[in-house]
């Protein structure tokens, strides 16, 4: 026969896991709260030069960007104008579900002018739309930054890159109107100097070292480059960036362009660069 005293025990743990059950069943179930997960957006890709955005213009007034293009690789987000010389270079600070913010630093002819806060929504594969909330060309609006689909095709291989010493890439930067800033890529990935800017802000400059290599599962390459014997010395040193592939046309290599953005504190190089073969 069970002792009384033990039957009481039973009872109160019977009592205590069903209260314990109901707890746990209540907590799943209440207000359908327990399946309630955001999934965030994953903005990673190239965003193409259809994209639109208006922006202070540095006078007062308001300049209609109808080039917009942009890289996303982890948080590094990079927007560009070609037409106006413009770069947004930041890293993106947050994402929850379709929201992000992000803070860029945003860059002229070469020349950084100010910071300003990206804050806007993420349609995952689609396009990103958002306001800047800064200075002038800080502030405005990003009506239409749309995911291009080359993305599609994955930058697996540096082939899509490289060229030699006869063929380089080319491009005028950082305000340059005369001769333009021009470099090699070998079979590994190393930048190799071409000729030198003769005008602008990276005037003089040639590739000291530098290195391109495919993101993994993009359309985007990661870029590390050090300047040299730049007119002005504070332009010299360390930059770091993304590049991308965008054709033009299908007579390559005229309608390929390598859209490159590299930046540091103070400056930022970037160019739709060409085929050349005058280095």
């Amino acid at each position: 026969m069970i002792s009384p005293r033990l039957n009481m025990r039973f009872n109160s743990l019977l009592m205590i896991l069903l209260a314990l059950f109901s707890m746990l069943t209540v907590q799943g179930c209440g207000g359908g709260g327990g399946n309630d997960t955001v999934t965030n957006a994953d903005p990673t890709g190239y965003y193409n030069v259809q994209g639109t955005a208006s922006v202070g213009d540095g006078s007062g007034g308001t300049l209609v960007i109808n080039d917009l293009q942009a890289m996303v690789n982890g948080d590094r987000f990079i927007a560009i104008s070609d037409a106006n010389g413009l770069v947004y270079d930041g890293k993106i600070t947050d994402i929850t579900g379709n929201d992000f913010s992000a803070t860029v630093s945003v860059f002229q002819d070469g020349v950084f002018l100010s910071t300003a806060t990206l804050t806007g929504m993420i349609t995952e594969g689609s396009n990103i739309t958002g306001t800047l909330t800064g200075n002038e060309q800080g502030n405005g609006t990003i009506h239409n930054l749309l995911y291009a689909l080359s993305n599609d095709t994955v930058a697996a291989a540096l082939s899509s890159v490289q060229n030699n010493v006869n063929e380089g890439w080319f491009d005028r930067v950082g305000g340059g109107v005369q001769t333009g800033f021009a470099f090699a890529i070998d079979v590994k990935g190393n930048l190799t100097p071409g000729f030198s800017a003769t005008d602008g802000v990276f005037e003089q400059c040639t590739v000291g070292s530098g290195t391109i290599l495919p993101v993994t599962g993009t359309s985007l390459y990661t870029l590390d480059l050090t300047l040299s014997n730049c007119s002005v010395s504070d332009v010299n040193g360390d930059y770091s960036g993304l590049a991308t592939m965008r054709i033009e046309s299908e007579e390559a290599p005229i309608g390929e362009r390598l859209v490159l953005v590299v930046s540091n504190t103070d400056f930022s190089l970037q160019g739709e660069f060409k085929i050349t073969l005058s280095l």
